[in-house]
């Protein structure tokens, strides 16, 4: 089989892997080498589907050992097979660099025999790479799950960035779908490179793993370390995983983790003597191959930043491989989810929300149709209509429309002057959504727009028009699902609510 043939394979076969972002790193490049791995140093191409492919992203080998349902490269699935000698990808990634083809590589492969021989020869490729070719481009190296301790700091030492797929949100899923995987083989490995990147991992209260396959829904919980493992400074809490505001007697918050994932990042300390995986790790969670809600995702995804200092969570929709028993019957991917999950995984890192806020048990999943941030808004209308020129910071995140860039701003304008609602776009503001929950010189700011009734907000204002109810006198916030309409994202107006059916049953 020809060079270009294996290309042609195992890149293919590592299309559908999410969880290879392009983050530069601090790391210090090699005098005279190859590549830099600065920070910026990658420059970014998009394919067709919007994903970022500036990385040679290819797998070793396709040949795998695991007989995983949704992976198109599993035991029982009938594909051609293709592998590629260390030495060979070396050759094949320093020449894909001098050619400017690529700035950097992506690495995976299927278990070829078991996980550890596996990682050892992904190890090879970079330790190749960093050593003899002195190639300072950017390198990712997915870690397999249930690889020893030494060979992912080995892994790490050689890595800018690193990662561990979860691909299934429960434990259940996984025993279901993955059953050559177990979470001590997932969490085990990422507890190290959290280690390896000077982060302490913390350890989740309440950290064993159901069993019980008749709970579909049950979370995949982090595993804990024996107690004769864990530092002596390390406290254990016994509250809930969900959780983050117990307080003690005096009053003071004794939760083992800060109030949000954002707090968290501003909060986290980490050995500085620490030099490996600079840009530290990810993982990936498939959505639409097993029955779990949205909710289920997102408390997973939260634990992962919080305990293991994940640098991003990654979403990919299923995608059908093949007609295997144990997937759902799906007609088309769950794009749409997929988008709400990544939207709802901003609010975690740059708006200081919680997975419990977002969802609940009313609402197990995300809204297909209107944004995570607006549906919250509609379910919590009592903290409404702020104040554009008295709420702080951390109220204004929560209006829709409004984002980081655009509540610093308005609170920096505000120094010079009480702001009117007609200044508002000109500092980011999209009044389209926000205009119904701030108030201006004590007036709801959509009586304060002009362009009421206008061209632009003609859907907005049918509603109303329906009810019979002037637009300038009506005030939305004492109608939500009125509200709602308006608020509706015209992308997915029409877009039908997607649960894939199950041809199991779940208990």
């Amino acid at each position: 089989m020809t060079t270009t043939d294996k290309i042609a394979i195992l890149a293919d076969a590592a299309k559908y892997d999410a969880s290879c972002s392009t983050s530069g790193s601090a790391r210090k490049n090699t005098p005279g080498g190859l590549g830099t791995g600065a920070v910026a140093g990658i420059c970014h191409a998009w394919a067709t589907d919007g994903r970022c492919i500036s990385l040679l992203k290819v797998l070793l080998s396709n040949v795998c050992a695991y007989d995983c349902a949704y992976c198109v490269n599993r035991r029982s699935n009938d594909v051609r097979r293709a592998a590629f000698e260390p030495e060979e990808l070396v050759r094949l990634i320093v020449e894909f660099y001098r050619r400017n083809y690529i700035e950097g590589a992506f690495l995976s492969s299927g278990v070829i025999g078991c996980p550890d021989a596996t990682m050892e020869r992904l190890v090879h490729v970079a330790r190749t790479l960093r050593t003899r070719e002195h190639f300072n481009g950017y390198l990712h190296l997915k870690i397999i799950p249930g690889t020893s301790e030494n060979l992912v700091l080995e892994a790490a030492r050689w890595a800018d960035r690193a990662s561990v797929n979860i691909e299934l949100p429960s434990s259940a899923s996984l025993a279901s779908l993955a059953p050559d995987k177990k979470p001590q083989a997932i969490f085990g490995p990422m507890r190290v490179l959290a280690r390896a990147s000077g982060f302490e991992p913390q350890f989740l209260p309440d950290a064993s793993v159901a069993e019980d396959k008749k709970l579909p829904d049950a979370p995949l919980k982090l595993m804990s370390e024996p107690a004769s493992l864990r530092p002596r400074s390390q406290q254990v809490y016994s509250s809930p995983v969900s959780s983050f505001d117990v307080q003690d007697s005096a009053g003071q918050n004794r939760s083992p983790f800060p109030r949000s994932v954002m707090e968290a990042r501003q909060r986290r300390l980490r050995n500085p003597e620490a030099q490996r995986i600079p840009a530290g790790q990810t993982t990936q969670l498939v959505v639409g191959a097993s029955p779990e809600p949205d909710a289920t995702i997102l408390t997973l995804a939260e634990n992962l930043y919080l305990a293991f200092d994940v640098r991003r969570v990654y979403y990919s929709a299923f995608i059908p491989t093949g007609g295997d028993p144990r997937l759902p019957a799906v007609t088309r991917p769950p794009l749409v989810r997929e988008h709400r999950l990544y939207q709802a995984d901003w609010l975690f890192r740059f708006y200081g929300f919680k997975a419990q806020e977002i969802l609940d048990p009313a609402h197990p999943f995300l809204d297909l149709s209107l944004d995570p941030k607006s549906s919250w808004a509609l379910r919590n209308l009592a903290m409404f209509p702020v104040d554009i020129n008295r709420a702080d910071y951390w109220t204004l995140l929560r209006v829709p429309g409004i984002g980081p860039k655009s509540a610093a701003r308005i609170v920096a304008a505000r120094r010079s002057g009480s702001l009117r609602a007609t200044s508002l776009p000109a500092l980011g503001v999209v009044m389209h959504r926000a205009r119904w929950f701030i108030t201006v010189s004590g007036r709801l700011a959509a009586d304060e727009c002009e362009d009421i009734g206008t061209a632009d907000t003609v859907g907005a204002s049918r509603p109303a028009v329906e009810s019979g109810i002037s637009v300038r006198r009506w005030r939305f916030l004492d109608h939500p699902e009125l509200l709602r309409r308006i608020l509706v994202d015209p992308a997915f107006r029409h877009e039908p609510s997607f649960q894939p059916e199950f041809q199991w049953e779940t208990g």
